[in-house]
């Protein structure tokens, strides 16, 4: 968030500075005050950070592409062909006198009460994730997560994840998290959860997942896919 917050105030500085710049030295060479140096500051200090925010944005493009290049492509192995069987001729079936038709209710159940499956699975166990000496701070029901410290739902949708009323906030990328809007921010590989840009950070063993400096300790009351322990390094250790 810091990262993403920054962007923004040095793109508006730059929009702001370069605006402001352009205008004072025209302002003074058209009333006859020659070059002025401070105008020239500023037009320079806009252009500047307008360029800085142009290669940031090439050069996370140019990561991305890169990233998605060296992902190793899925080989199919060859599937023996089916051998066709020859199909049996048809008999002819008996005659049979149709049963009488009865009049049955049926209880019809309106589309807003029927259940999304894309939404909450009840079939799938609860799992809650704790941290050592506080207490629960996340809980699994299969793709739907909620956050108990601000009390905020999200549920995985494919590789997307979502939260509601919200829209998409972060996307996994086979064994990598990143913000929907943004860069890569976890790996999980190994039984360690490891920052994209940093290195190792968390371990994962049995169920818990202890912090590099052993600093915070948390615990899950069951086992958690790769893609939910992704989410929950993404949760509880946010954007950097």
């Amino acid at each position: 968030m810091r990262r993403r917050y920054l962007f923004w105030t040095i793109t508006v500085l730059g929009i702001v500075a370069t605006v402001y710049g352009a205008f004072m030295l025209a302002y003074h060479f058209n009333h006859g005050n020659g070059l002025k140096v401070s105008a020239l500051l500023v037009l320079i200090l806009g252009i500047l950070c307008l360029a800085i925010v142009l290669g940031s944005r090439l050069f996370g493009f140019l990561l991305d592409k890169q990233n998605q290049n060296e992902q190793p492509l899925g080989i199919k192995e060859d599937e023996p062909e089916p051998i066709e069987e020859p199909k049996p001729e048809p008999k002819p079936e008996p005659k049979v006198n149709p049963a009488p038709r009865r009049n049955y209710d049926v209880e019809y159940t309106p589309r807003s009460e029927r259940p999304n499956r894309s939404y909450y699975d009840s079939s799938a166990p609860t799992i809650y994730v704790k941290q050592v000496g506080h207490g629960p701070v996340l809980r699994f029901e299969g793709n739907r997560i909620l956050d108990m410290r601000n009390h905020t739902y999200y549920r995985i949708e494919n590789h997307m994840v979502n939260q509601d009323g919200s829209g998409p906030v972060f996307e996994i990328r086979g064994n990598q998290i990143r913000s929907a809007f943004g860069g890569y921010l976890y790996e999980y590989s190994g039984g360690n959860i490891s920052k994209i840009y940093g290195g190792f950070f968390a371990s994962v063993s049995g169920n818990y997942i202890t912090l590099y400096d052993a600093s915070a300790k948390f615990e899950t009351t069951g086992s958690l896919s790769s893609s939910q322990i992704l989410v929950a390094a993404a949760l509880l250790f946010g954007n950097y």
